[in-house]
């Protein structure tokens, strides 16, 4: 008879990897995972070899589906200076208006709600900086009178499943700034 040994090492397929980051995802939508920590497993999950190295990367997440996004906040800056950090919750709708102030939105540490996040940004000559986490999917959309954006995405591509953070602005004279860093 042959022993056969209590665990055996199974080579991860690409289903098994797609399924890992899937899971990431809900948790990183849920409100479990930072979105940087959502990134840091990621990386995880494309190095993995085996399923036992992608249960590591999940053991502490349910295996449910997404949470329910709530309703987003509104948050103002109006002659004044607003810095959003740190480990926050981020609705999937979540509203800002600077009128002659300035906000600090940095998302490196956020929890977000939904797999699409919409930033409203009303802007009206004041400067939103938004910081996101590297790989992060950015869209940047709307736009004002004499109003600037500057958008600096890094090279790297966003990572597969990342959840989608939408920024629509408008209002006049205002600047956007986005970054990783």
């Amino acid at each position: 008879m042959d022993d056969a040994p209590s665990s055996e090492i199974v080579l991860a397929g690409d289903a098994e990897r797609d399924q890992a980051v899937a899971q990431l995802r809900d948790a990183a939508v849920a409100g479990r995972l930072t979105l940087e920590e959502f990134g840091e497993r990621v990386d995880g999950v494309h190095a993995a070899r085996t399923t036992g190295e992608l249960a590591v990367l999940t053991r502490d997440l349910p295996a449910g589906g997404p949470a329910v996004a709530e309703q987003g906040r509104a948050h103002r800056a109006i002659c004044s200076h607003l810095v959003r950090s740190g480990p926050i919750t981020l609705g999937a709708r979540t509203s800002f208006t600077s009128i002659f102030g300035t906000i600090d939105l940095d998302l490196r540490h956020a929890t977000i709600a939904a797999a699409e996040v919409e930033l409203q940004v009303h802007n009206v000559f004041g400067t939103v900086t938004v910081v996101v986490p590297e790989g992060a999917v950015v869209e940047v959309e709307g736009g004002g009178l004499f109003a600037s954006e500057d958008v600096q995405m890094p090279e790297t591509p966003p990572l597969p499943g990342a959840p989608v953070i939408r920024i629509r602005t408008s209002g006049p004279g205002g600047m956007l700034q986005v970054r990783t860093a």
